[in-house]
């Protein structure tokens, strides 16, 4: 009996077609070239993105924690380290397995104060496999104390919440003649931030500031390309006013 080659669907995303420790993704960025684009939903859909024209260059950092700020919090509980912006002191360690992606700290410096909580409620950033029709709801929440010189002490509290739904699959063609089979994320992300200042670090805390954003995502993923290909970011998902496309630089 002849062995029978696996066949991969092009529409179902799982934990190999992810990046790993040591990977960067460079995206274009546009904000001018995005009025007329199609955010059509369903199956088997066409997105036309070829007259996307880049205004700047992004890059996404996917480090061993081992070399990064934060490795002696994070190293030994973590396998990867993904830097969203290469010029910002942020990090954000994660760990990939096969069934998921999960969030365990950060490290930041902000304005020359560094944090480094781990999350007390881990987040759950991407389930696997991403298919069709499937929905992923989830929340998580870190705290910090930050010593702010003598008899002055900050407590920043953060807490995240995602709600998903893979609305639907296709083809995005994209500048340069590069066309991907993708299976496309409709992501809501709340962020709330407070932050609190006391003269003790055991508080009691007064709020000093409070702040909540919300973004609404929708994101392209195809097979093997470690990140998604392409990235729509809109107003809410009412009006689907685009603001911002990221699509992968090949």
């Amino acid at each position: 009996m002849k062995n029978r080659k696996i066949q991969h669907h092009p529409y179902s995303i799982v934990s190999t077609d992810f990046a790993d420790a040591g990977d960067s993704i460079i995206m274009n960025v546009d904000t001018t070239d995005v009025a007329s684009l199609s955010l059509a939903a369903g199956q088997n859909v066409t997105w036309d993105y070829t007259i996307l024209s880049p205004n700047k260059v992004d890059s996404i950092i996917f480090h061993k924690p081992a070399n990064t700020p934060g490795a002696q919090y994070f190293a030994s509980i973590s396998n990867m380290a993904l830097q969203p912006e290469s010029d910002q002191p942020f990090y954000l360690y994660i760990n990939k397995t096969t069934d998921k992606i999960e969030g365990v700290g950060i490290w930041a410096d902000i304005q020359g104060n560094v944090i480094h909580p781990s999350y007390t409620d881990k987040p759950i950033f991407l389930k696997f496999p991403l298919e069709y029709n499937k929905t992923h709801i989830d929340s998580s929440f870190l705290t910090d104390i930050i010593n702010m010189g003598p008899g002055m002490y900050g407590k920043i509290e953060m807490i995240q919440k995602f709600d998903v739904t893979y609305d639907a699959t296709g083809t995005i063609k994209l500048p340069n003649n590069k066309t991907y089979k993708c299976v496309r994320e409709k992501r809501i992300e709340i962020n709330i931030t407070n932050v609190y200042g006391g003269v003790t670090s055991n508080g009691p805390w007064t709020i000093i500031q409070a702040s909540k954003d919300t973004s609404y995502t929708y994101n392209f993923y195809a097979k093997t390309k470690k990140w998604n290909v392409a990235s729509v970011k809109v107003n809410n998902f009412t009006n689907n006013i685009i603001k911002e496309v990221q699509y992968l630089k090949e």
